[in-house]
């Protein structure tokens, strides 16, 4: 496929899934019956309001595809689990008799059922889960395994805690939320305006694509806090596709447990492709959680000096937008960008952004472009920075590391390049310098470099004057 025809490809793709967001606002119907849940509950409830069920179990049991679970607050959590049907909703009412949008006013529910048991919700087709506080994981508090999950909508909820005994992934964590798809299509699928705080050992959103399967997901005005696990963490399989929006969401000390938890990956293996736009996204680490691999922002593509190599990457495609963002005092990289497998065909773009600060300990730039070291690595990545602010870190402001693999088309345009940027970008005050490349042209025109000319450095942290960086003409002027 051409480069224009990449761009093309990955622009309908994303205004396909807005739209089909939109469409979507509206939730499921709530079918025929209402039946109420309270942990205060007596045996002797039938599920009305006046007298509700003691347990989720009971209304599971009697409630059919449509219809409506309302649970009651209560002086304490509602233990227990529930195997939602389609278009059924789940929804934590407050004091006035609606869905509780206020998080102090959210009914509290958890399962202590012992791993490997314990998930809370299981989601159907067009499921809605609102108005709850899921306490105290051992399992996911939404799972969306082995089932179709399209169409559903989750808001509103707020999620809080790791049980001490719990299910554990590679990396001792549960996440919250867990959506895997093998095969068909998920789409239409939403969170949002929901909280994630307070775990050592949790996660908030995880989704999983394998086989041929394809998704579509919103994620907006979510907010996530003092978690051990990422807040949004997208993995692809086989020939998967994943398309993925994420707005208006901040994040803050993510990686609990000197973990490598960056905050957003889209992570892909085999041939798989995703296409990602984040927006508004605010990020800081003034904890400074987390281990050296810790970056705010990661794309990952899995390939060597893993083991796994029938899941290496071989023809990944990617395209990630990160868009008028803001990412603070990173414990490492801020943005990470790397080629790793062989064939992957790399979009990246930056726009209206702010990196502040951080100590770049992988990459060494407030923004790394890593190509990686594996032999005919191939494939091609392109990098369009504008208008972006990369100042103070502790590292160089954009570095380029060519590790030694084999030939791969680059492109990057910081200003005045073919990929189209105005520049305008500012890397000030940044500890080692502006610059590091590796032996690649490196288009930078238009910028501010804090009112001089720019030094390049080579990849042994020494000016290489030889270096082919296009910088003429400089800003004057500071930009903003």
């Amino acid at each position: 496929m051409t480069k224009p025809a990449i761009r093309c490809a990955a622009a309908v793709s994303l205004a396909l899934l807005l739209a089909a967001s939109a469409a979507a606002a509206q939730p499921a119907d709530g079918g025929n019956a209402a039946y109420y849940v309270s942990a205060d509950a007596t045996e002797a409830g039938n599920g009305t309001r006046a007298r509700p069920f003691r347990t989720l179990a009971e209304a599971e049991l009697a409630s059919a595809t449509g219809d409506t679970i309302y649970l009651l607050a209560a002086d304490r959590a509602l233990d227990g689990a529930v195997v939602l049907k389609p278009s059924q909703r789940l929804l934590g009412l407050g004091p006035d008799g609606t869905v509780a949008t206020d998080p102090d006013l959210r009914v509290a529910i958890t399962n202590t059922t012992p791993p490997p048991g314990g998930v809370i919700v299981t989601l159907a087709a067009r499921s809605e889960v609102a108005g709850l506080h899921f306490l105290d994981l051992g399992n996911h508090a939404i799972s969306g395994a082995r089932a179709d999950y399209t169409g559903s909508h989750i808001h509103h909820i707020t999620v809080s805690g790791n049980a001490a005994a719990h299910i554990e992934d590679e990396r001792g964590l549960v996440y919250a939320i867990s959506l895997a798809a093998e095969s068909g299509m998920r789409e239409e699928v939403r969170i949002e305006d929901s909280r994630f705080m307070d775990g050592e050992d949790l996660g908030a959103i995880r989704v999983f694509h394998s086989g041929n399967s394809r998704g579509r997901y919103l994620f907006q005005r979510n907010a996530f806090a003092n978690l051990g696990g990422r807040a949004y963490f997208v993995r692809t399989q086989h020939t998967s596709r994943a398309d993925t929006i994420i707005l208006d969401s901040k994040a803050q000390n993510i990686g609990r447990g000197d973990r490598n938890s960056d905050s957003i990956i889209p992570y892909l293996m085999g041939q798989s492709e995703q296409v990602m736009l984040v927006r508004n996204y605010r990020f800081s680490n003034p904890n400074q959680e987390g281990n050296q691999s810790n970056t705010g922002i990661e794309a990952f593509m899995f390939g060597a000096p893993r083991p796994d190599q029938p899941n290496w990457c071989t023809g990944c495609r990617l395209t990630l937008k990160i868009l008028d963002s803001v990412l603070e005092h990173a414990v490492t990289d801020p943005i990470q960008f790397s080629n790793s497998g062989r064939n992957s065909v790399l979009a990246y773009e930056i726009r209206n952004t702010r990196i502040i600060g951080g100590t770049p300990r992988q990459g060494g730039g407030g923004i790394s472009l890593n190509l990686q070291r594996g032999p005919d690595s191939g494939g091609r990545t392109t990098l369009l920075v504008e208008n972006t602010d990369v100042i103070g870190t502790d590292g160089y402001g954009f570095a380029l590391n060519d590790r030694g693999g084999g030939p791969h088309d680059l492109i990057v345009d910081l200003g005045g390049g073919v990929l189209g940027s105005r520049g305008h970008n500012r890397f000030v005050d940044n500890g080692k310098g502006p610059l590091r490349v590796a032996g690649r042209r490196v288009t930078a025109r238009h910028n501010w470099w804090g009112g001089g000319m720019p030094a390049a450095y080579g990849p042994d942290d020494r000016v290489a004057p030889e270096a082919e960086v296009l910088t003429e003409p400089v800003l004057t002027e500071d930009p903003r």
